[in-house]
């Protein structure tokens, strides 16, 4: 018997598999993060799929109709007690495909239960997911953004679930602030993932301008020339320079921002001082407020 609201209080665990005809699942398609929330298209790897999954006569339990359906969907009860699907919208695709088509009109797919909030499923999705196949970066990308902005999730709880490393995702995550057309050239295939992160730490009405003028070259846009460009754009402008990583780079970073006789450029000298252990924390706290404190008295430029 299929878990639906007829079975009262039956409790199940996720390794109790039932069969169920797939239009009585609740599906919706923009759940599906690992593919930007659409529906898997009707294609002929599809088919294919849904053929595999057709009962095989014959065969070990092919009288329960689902014989060739190696993994069970994933689903959970929601308020009203409908089940919806959560994992394997793919195979839920399919299964319909086979009803829709006539080619199994009677098939039943098989799936399992699970008790998930909205922020566990959408987490399991990506999860299980992820397992099968190795999404686009951009796509993954963009889940890895709902699961934190859509579902509240931190970084740290999504890592650990996709067995990722925090800093791993925080640089994927800055693929999904790019502008659409750099995006759309990543997804693609022809923008590397490294060039669109070099991409990233220019600003961002930069961004488009250098991208536009390594694509309109030879067509090729690598890391290393985004690395030239952006020093380019830096040299001119002051923006999009490589990130301080030593005092003495933090130092030039500070300084270059003003000139010698701005607060900016002595503030610069301070912090230095004050990380080397030279300067207290008072002496430290004086040359901020100067710096900081009364706009009108003091202002940093650059």
């Amino acid at each position: 018997m299929a878990f639906t609201a007829e079975t009262g209080d039956h409790k199940v665990t996720r390794s109790d598999i039932f069969l169920v005809d797939p239009r009585a699942l609740v599906v919706d398609w923009k759940k599906n993060l690992s593919r930007n929330g659409e529906e898997p298209p009707v294609d002929d790897a599809l088919i294919e799929l849904a053929k595999d999954m057709m009962p095989k006569r014959g065969q070990g339990d092919a009288e329960d109709g689902s014989s060739g359906q190696l993994n069970p969907i994933l689903t959970r009860p929601l308020p009203d007690r409908r089940l919806e699907v959560v994992g394997g919208f793919r195979r839920m695709r399919a299964a319909l495909w086979l009803i829709e088509s006539g080619t199994c009109p009677d098939f039943k797919v098989k799936y399992v239960v699970s008790r998930l909030s909205d922020a566990e499923a959408a987490l399991v999705n990506l999860s299980e997911n992820i397992q099968r196949e190795d999404p686009r970066p951009i796509q993954l990308a963009h889940a890895v953004r709902s699961l934190t902005e859509d579902y509240g999730l931190s970084l740290k709880q999504v890592a650990g679930r996709l067995k990722r490393s925090e800093t791993w995702l925080s640089n994927l995550l800055n693929l999904a602030m790019l502008p659409t057309a750099i995006q759309a050239s990543v997804a693609r295939g022809e923008t590397p993932v490294s060039a669109a992160l070099e991409l990233v730490k220019l600003p961002t009405d930069q961004q488009v301008a250098v991208f536009d003028a390594l694509a309109n070259g030879d067509g090729k846009i690598t890391a290393s020339r985004v690395k030239a460009k952006r020093q380019e754009v830096h040299e001119v402008t002051g923006e999009g320079g490589p990130v301080p990583r030593t005092l003495k780079q933090f130092r030039a970073f500070l300084e270059g921002k003003t000139g010698p006789a701005d607060p900016g450029h002595k503030l610069a000298a301070s912090l230095l001082d004050f990380l080397a252990g030279k300067r207290t924390d008072e002496g430290m706290g004086k040359d901020w407020d100067r710096a900081f404190g009364d706009p009108g008295k003091q202002r940093l430029t650059g």
